[in-house]
């Protein structure tokens, strides 16, 4: 059997929405981590004991990575307010709030945020760039799901 032309058009623009979504979410990102905060220590003089760096760039990437995240938090939550308006399903409502505890985790932990709060504190371990990348994919993966 095949499908009617409105549901091959439906799934179509889905499968795009997450490329555009991703997208979007790079670009933010990237104009966001221009704007991220100076960090409370400015060099580290005896990283490891070897050798010293300035802690900027990975500020500038993790603000990258959290934005990346918040956008797509933002498009997976969207698409289930609108499921729970719909249906009333419970199921949808639980989702909606465990992705709003996420976003507001997202957002208390992005480094623009604590920026407007004091100086952003940086020191070893701080950024957990490999959990950051695995977010993305996570979030990624669930929102392609979320629209099939």
């Amino acid at each position: 059997m095949t499908e009617p032309v409105e549901a091959r058009k439906k799934g179509r623009g889905n499968k795009l929405l997450v490329p555009a979504v991703l997208l979007t979410g790079i670009l933010l990102g990237a104009l966001s981590s221009l704007a991220s905060p100076a960090p409370e220590e400015p060099r580290f003089e005896h990283f490891p004991g070897f050798f010293s760096f300035n802690p900027a760039p990975f500020l500038q990437f993790h603000v990258f990575l959290t934005t990346i995240q918040i956008v797509l938090l933002v498009s997976l939550l969207t698409i289930y307010v609108k499921v729970y308006i719909d249906t009333r399903a419970n199921f949808s409502l639980g989702l909606v709030i465990v992705l709003f505890a996420l976003l507001l985790q997202a957002l208390f932990s992005y480094p623009l945020f604590l920026g407007m709060v004091g100086p952003v504190p940086v020191g070893q371990g701080e950024f957990l760039f490999d959990a950051d990348i695995f977010m993305i994919i996570a979030y990624s993966v669930f929102l392609y799901l979320s629209l099939e």
